[in-house]
C-alpha cells in the first residue's frame, strides 16, 4: 500500500523525527508502565534500547501477560493505542500534523467507478482443505475435525454451526446483497474479499493495485465492485482514502476490513497506524464494524481448552522430544503468565520489532479499545471483528528460514494453511461475526467493557501452534532443521537466508 516512499524525504506517514519503531514501541510500553505502575508491575525491565531489540519478543510477551491480569486491561490498551496515535504524523506540501488532527480536515475524495458483477448473488459455504472441498453442512464435520485436532478454539466451531443453522437459506446459500463493505488492502492473499463478492456485497476496493480483470469477469461474484480511477497510497496519502471511505459511507453506514500489509523501514505499523486512524476519522453514524485479522505470532490469551490440549501433548511427546527438552533446546515454559491469563510465547523475532507493535498495538490492543468505547470521539462499543489466523503461506513468509521451519512443524502438531484455506475458514468467521447479534465482538449493552474485550479473542484458528507445549522461537529452530531434513534442497538458500539477517 506504500508505493512511492523516497529515500531521505520525510513525508506521508511517519514517527517522530529520529524515532525508529522499536524505539516508539519501547517508549510507549515504559510509559504505560509509569502510568498503572500496579497494574503492570515488574512487566518492563530496564532494558536499554539495544537491549529491548535483542529481546522485544519477551518483554512485549510480558506486558501483555501483566495487562490481561489487571483490573485496568481495557484502560492500558487504550493508553498505549493513543499514545501510539499521538506519535505519528503526516507530512504535506502544508506541513506537519498529527495524523488524527490531518484526518480530520476532510480531503477530496478519489474517483471510484462502480462495476456490477454477473453472479446470482449468493454464497455458498465452503473451504478447501487437505485435498478436497468441505462444503455447505460438510463443515460441521470439518470444525469436529479441526477442534479435535486442536487446531481451533471450541468458539469457532459455535460460530460455523450458527452460521449453517442461522445465515443460510433453503439453498444452502447466504445473501449479503446491498450490504456496503470497504476493504483497506482488498488485494491481500487472504482478505474475504471474493466470498463478501459472492454473497452479493457492495464492496469498495482499497488497494495500491487495481482490481485484477478476472474479478470482473468472473461469473460467480456478484453485487458491484467499487474501485478507484487511481492507486490509493496509504502513507502517502490517507487523507484521501478516507474521503472516499466517507463518500462510500454516506448514504449508508459500512463494514469496514482493514488488511493492508507492507513488510520493512516501520511500514508495518505505520499502515496500520493509517487504517485505524481512518476508522476513528469516520464520522458518527458511518461505521458499521471493523474487521481485521490477528496474527498467531503476537502474544495471544490462550483458551482453556487449548491448554488441556498442550498437556495432552506434553504428557505424550515423543522420546526425542523429550531428550531435547531435557538439554534445553525447547525452551523452558510455553506460557507467561498464570491461571486464565496466561499468554502463549509465540513471539518471532525475525519478524522484527515492526511486525510486532503493528500486530500487538495496532490490532490487539486497538480492537479493544474499539470494542470497550468505539472509535475516538463517538463513545459507544462498535462491532468488532478480529478472529486469530493460522500460520499461513503467504507471499509475506516467503522467506527459507520459515519455508524450512514449515516443513518440519508437522512433528511438533502445527499446520501450515494454505491462503485459500485461511482466506475461506476466518472469511466465513467475518461473515458469522457480522451476521449473528451473538458473535464474540458484538456490542451487548454489558457494562463489564473487560469481559467483552475478553470474548473479543475467543475465535483462533491457530492450526495447533496454541497446543504445542513448547515456545515458539525455540521449537521453530528444531522444525527447521527438521524441514531441512526432509528438504534438502532448501539447505542452500536457508543458509543464505542467516546470513541475511
Amino acid at each position: 500500500m506504500a508505493r512511492n516512499e523516497r529515500k531521505n524525504e520525510r513525508r506521508g506517514v511517519v514517527f517522530p523525527d529520529g524515532e525508529t519503531g522499536s524505539s516508539l514501541l519501547r517508549r510507549i510500553l515504559q510509559e504505560a508502565v509509569e502510568r498503572f505502575p500496579d497494574a503492570l508491575a515488574g512487566s518492563f525491565g530496564p532494558e536499554d534500547a539495544e537491549d529491548f531489540r535483542s529481546r522485544f519478543d519477551a518483554v512485549v510477551t510480558r506486558f501483555e501477560a501483566a495487562r490481561l491480569h489487571a483490573a485496568e486491561r481495557v484502560e492500558v490498551a487504550r493508553y498505549v493505542v493513543e499514545r501510539a496515535r499521538a506519535a505519528v504524523s503526516l507530512v504535506e506540501d502544508g506541513g506537519e500534523r498529527p495524523l488524527g488532527d490531518a484526518l480530520a480536515d476532510p480531503g477530496e475524495p478519489i474517483d471510484v467507478v462502480s462495476t456490477p458483477l454477473s453472479g446470482k448473488g449468493r454464497l455458498v459455504p465452503q473451504v478447501p482443505y487437505r485435498g478436497r472441498t468441505w462444503s455447505g453442512d460438510e463443515l460441521r464435520e470439518l470444525a469436529a475435525l479441526l477442534r479435535d485436532e486442536a487446531r481451533i478454539s471450541d468458539p469457532v466451531v459455535t460460530a460455523i454451526e450458527w452460521l449453517l443453522d442461522h445465515a443460510v437459506d433453503a439453498a444452502g446459500e447466504i445473501d449479503l446483497g446491498g450490504r456496503r463493505v470497504a476493504l483497506i488492502g482488498a488485494g491481500a492473499e487472504i482478505a474475504p474479499t471474493p466470498l463478501l463478492l459472492e454473497a452479493g456485497a457492495d464492496v469498495l476496493w482499497i488497494d495500491s493495485a487495481a482490481p485484477p480483470e478476472a474479478l470482473a469477469k468472473d461469473s460467480t461474484l456478484s453485487g458491484r465492485l467499487f474501485a478507484p480511477t487511481s492507486p490509493c497510497d496509504l502513507l502517502e496519502d490517507p487523507r484521501a482514502i478516507a474521503a472516499t471511505l466517507r463518500a462510500f459511507a454516506d448514504s449508508e453506514a459500512v463494514d469496514v476490513g482493514l488488511y493492508a500489509y507492507a513488510p520493512g523501514r516501520g511500514r508495518e505499523w505505520r499502515l496500520t497506524e493509517s487504517m485505524n486512524a481512518i476508522v476513528d476519522a469516520l464520522p458518527a453514524g458511518a461505521l458499521r464494524s471493523v474487521g481485521l485479522l490477528i496474527s498467531p505470532t503476537t502474544p495471544a490469551w490462550v483458551r482453556p481448552e487449548t491448554l488441556a490440549a498442550a498437556d495432552r501433548r506434553h504428557a505424550g511427546r515423543p522420546s526425542w522430544q523429550r531428550a531435547l527438552e531435557a538439554v534445553g533446546l525447547l525452551g523452558s515454559g510455553a506460557w507467561e503468565g498464570e491461571g486464565d491469563a496466561r499468554v502463549f510465547r509465540n513471539v518471532v523475532s525475525v519478524q522484527g520489532v515492526g511486525y510486532q507493535a503493528a500486530q500487538y498495538v495496532g490490532k490487539t490492543l486497538a480492537v479493544e479499545r474499539w470494542a470497550a468505547s468505539g472509535p475516538t470521539g463517538q463513545e459507544r462499543p462498535v462491532l468488532v471483528s478480529a478472529n486469530l489466523a493460522a500460520i499461513t503461506m503467504t507471499r509475506s513468509l516467503s522467506h527459507p528460514v520459515f519455508e524450512a521451519a514449515f516443513a518440519g512443524a508437522t512433528a511438533f502438531g502445527v499446520e501450515t494453511f494454505e491462503p485459500a484455506t485461511t482466506r475461506a475458514l476466518n472469511g466465513l468467521l467475518t461473515i458469522h461475526d457480522l451476521l449473528n447479534p451473538a458473535a464474540p465482538g458484538a456490542p451487548d449493552g454489558s457494562t463489564d467493557a473487560r469481559e467483552r474485550a475478553r470474548r473479543l479473542h475467543d475465535q483462533q484458528i491457530h492450526g495447533g501452534l496454541f497446543a504445542m507445549p513448547y515456545p515458539v522461537a525455540p521449537a521453530i529452530q528444531v522444525s527447521a532443521l527438521i524441514g531441512l531434513g526432509r528438504r534438502p534442497g532448501l539447505i542452500l538458500p536457508f543458509a543464505r537466508g542467516l546470513v541475511g539477517r
